[in-house]
């Protein structure tokens, strides 16, 4: 194992090198961590926690150009969006 010198500062090698071993298990694991920290220890609603964690993983595939999973991704975020609104406008 080499020692670097920004090593603290690297969240990829920390996370995708040292931890997790690829792009896409690391973003399940920080999601899942993301996830237990708002969620169980947090007490911030399940719902609310899982939209969040929707969102990270959006903004990681955006980021990795992975565009099927972004269209996948964005197109239930906006149906979701749509029911939300929905329901609000209805409930009052």
């Amino acid at each position: 194992m080499v020692v670097e010198e920004i090593a603290a500062l690297d969240l990829w090698t920390l996370f995708v090198v040292y931890t997790f071993g690829s792009f896409f298990i690391s973003v399940i694991g920080i999601t899942l961590l993301l996830f237990i920290i708002m969620g169980v220890l947090g007490r911030i609603s399940i719902y609310t926690t899982t939209w969040i964690c929707i969102l990270f993983i959006l903004a990681m595939t955006l980021g990795y150009s992975y565009v099927t999973i972004n269209l996948i991704i964005t197109l239930c975020l906006l149906i979701g969006l749509y029911f939300s609104w929905k329901a609000y406008i209805e409930s009052k």
